[in-house]
């Protein structure tokens, strides 16, 4: 398995409108549609730098491919870039980093889940 890590460096006053984006285009739940993948996240630095994360997690490299090679990711792409910093600023390819180890809390006797936030 593989977690992408896609970094977002926008002004400070667009952090809520990227998010915005974001659930407005559905793209977190989409990703996971359209392609493989199993888990996705948009995370938002508590700093106030301006800073966003999107990550993933994809069975392989191919999945993930299959999330870069889908048209409406690319026009999406084209579109988020116009909140990012720098003139000229694109949305690229999230850094893949393979998953070696991995934990999950316990389930107690009789729960359905335990999820942590």
């Amino acid at each position: 398995m593989i977690r992408t890590v896609l970094t977002l460096r926008v002004p400070r006053e667009n952090v809520n409108a990227v998010v915005a984006y974001y659930a407005e285009q559905d793209t977190l739940a989409r990703s996971l549609r359209e392609a493989p993948g199993l888990s996705a996240e948009l995370l938002v630095a508590e700093d106030g730098s301006g800073e966003l994360i999107a990550t993933a997690v994809w069975p392989d490299d191919a999945a993930y491919q299959v999330w870069l090679d889908n048209p409406w990711r690319i026009e999406s792409a084209k579109e988020l870039a116009a909140f990012l910093l720098g003139a000229g600023a694109v949305v690229g390819e999230g850094r893949r980093y393979r998953i070696v180890q991995s934990a999950l809390p316990e389930a107690h006797a009789g729960d359905a889940a335990v999820t942590q936030k």
